[in-house]
């Protein structure tokens, strides 16, 4: 059975990058099978890429977040020893404890992001058998299965671009947050240390 995230991606009319390939006989398509798999190949390195990417991108949100729970942890222990619980002492805190959620919902969303589309750098074995080399369309030759996988792997790339930017939309403002939280539990202490 072919999972939606098989079938391929409905053209995206965003994109800007790339434009709708123009039909080509198929002696071309055979003719230009070198210059192909070039296309194909610079398509997996380009997913290769995003997929590296959204692991870096993780990986620091992660590392941001420990240090400031580290962070946080000191700063808390220390301010709600304060001798003064005032309306000042508990703004402060209420606010350093609403950054505190911010930030977990934003690290969710960058370790988990949710969406109808899901992140796609690879195709399976089950779509590609059958909807390219078994399906009841003219034989493809190697040529034309490059072809068909470089434009697949353009659409996919277009699609996950879309989805990496909102993952690091949500990283700068994870680290924004974690920056407040920790400045907002500093001045508490400060002020009421």
């Amino acid at each position: 059975m072919v999972s939606e995230s098989d079938q391929p991606p409905a053209a995206n009319p965003l994109s800007t990058q790339a434009s709708t390939p123009r039909p080509i006989k198929r002696s071309d398509v055979t003719a230009r099978r070198d210059l192909y798999k070039i296309a194909y190949q610079e398509g997996q390195r380009t997913l290769d890429d995003e997929q590296d990417e959204l692991n870096r991108v993780r990986d620091r949100a992660v590392q941001f977040t420990a240090f400031v729970g580290a962070a946080t942890a000191f700063l808390v222990g220390t301010g709600l020893d304060a001798p003064s619980k005032d309306a000042l002492f508990y703004g402060l805190a209420s606010a350093a404890s609403a950054l505190s959620a911010i930030l977990i919902a934003l690290l969710f969303i960058v370790l988990a992001p949710m969406g109808r589309h899901s992140w796609r750098y690879r195709m399976s074995t089950e779509f590609l058998i059958s909807q390219w080399i078994e399906a009841d369309l003219p034989q493809l030759d190697e040529a034309a299965l490059l072809r068909e996988m470089a434009l697949q792997y353009g659409d996919m790339h277009r699609r996950n671009e879309a989805m990496l930017s909102s993952i690091r939309r949500s990283y700068r403002w994870l680290i924004a947050t974690g920056a407040a939280q920790v400045t907002v539990w500093a001045a508490l202490v400060w002020v009421k240390g």
